[in-house]
């Protein structure tokens, strides 16, 4: 009997909750996992499934065969894993964390490179522009836009851009920071706290107080408002430099632009990192450093 074998039939039994279901999802026969798990019974010597004529349940020694099982499964998974890469073969999940539109505009078009150079490296994507518990969901890395909270994450700044004010040509021109006031803005949570944007005059630090017209907790969402003609936004240029280049929103004050803007990969502190989340971050790093660095502020038309 192959043990391991048996084991993934009898879970995918148990989570189905029928024969016939769990038989669809491995594509096997539904009488070979009935022969399967009634084998694996007679072997142990206990009934794992409490069968009806409309379901299947667990008994209590089911319930603690499938908890041992799952593990005994994800441990040999772990092993040949590792094995793979001490022979040099990169293999495995890496589970990432990516904001919405560094997904969406530069992240997954490219990764049709990453996947031929590591074709058994399995991403797992969480794209959101919330914040994450890193260490308790089991996170390899989160990519974060900005400045970082206080954290006990490991923080590796994989490229630096600037911000962006940007709006469509119709909502008018501004020749200073000042000429903001009154009009609406569209806040993005994702980086500012407050109706207060920072400028540079001259030599001169300057905050400007402008009217919230929407307030947005999704950067791709705070690039829509803003092609849609609802105000004025400040983005990283990376997510808009496609909307400007194509005419469809303007760039205006970047002689004023202050602070440049740096993307983060954040781990967890304390755990080993394994060869392929090295691979990823090897591969990200020009990646990103390419895009961001080539987004610098441009001329007003």
């Amino acid at each position: 009997m192959d043990r391991l074998a048996v084991m993934e039939q009898f879970l995918a039994v148990a989570e189905a909750g029928s024969f016939s279901a769990a038989a669809r999802r491995l594509n096997i026969g539904q009488p070979s996992i009935s022969k399967a798990v009634a084998q694996l019974e007679a072997y142990l010597g206990v009934r794992l499934l409490q069968r009806s004529t409309r379901s299947l349940t667990l008994t209590e020694a089911g319930r603690r065969y499938r908890d041992g099982a799952e593990r005994a499964i994800a441990a040999a998974a772990a092993a040949e894993i590792a094995a793979k890469e001490d022979g040099g073969r990169l293999a495995g999940p890496v589970r990432v964390v990516v904001p919405t539109s560094l997904a969406q505009l530069h992240l997954i078009p490219r990764l049709r490179e990453f996947s031929d150079r590591f074709p058994e490296i399995i991403l797992d994507l969480e794209i959101t522009d919330r914040e994450t518990d890193v260490v308790a969901s089991g996170v390899d890395v989160a990519l974060r836009i900005g400045a970082l909270a206080d954290t006990a994450l490991v923080a590796s700044r994989m490229a630096r851009t600037r911000m962006a004010l940007v709006a469509t040509k119709a909502d008018g021109d501004l020749h200073a920071p000042h000429n903001l006031m009154g009009q609406p803005a569209i806040i993005s949570r994702f980086h500012h706290e407050k109706n207060r944007w920072i400028f540079r005059e001259g030599s001169a630090r300057i905050a400007v107080l402008v009217r919230p017209a929407l307030v947005l907790d999704s950067d791709d969402a705070a690039r829509s408002a803003a092609l849609a003609g609802l105000g004025y936004a400040m983005l990283p240029r990376p997510f808009v430099a496609d909307l400007i280049d194509a005419g469809d929103l303007v760039e205006y004050l970047p002689q004023h632009m202050l602070e440049d803007i740096d993307l983060w990969a954040l781990l967890p502190a304390g755990r080993d990192q394994t060869a392929r989340v090295r691979a990823f971050l090897d591969w990200l790093r020009p990646q990103m450093n390419a895009i961001f660095a080539n987004e610098q502020p441009g001329v007003i038309p």
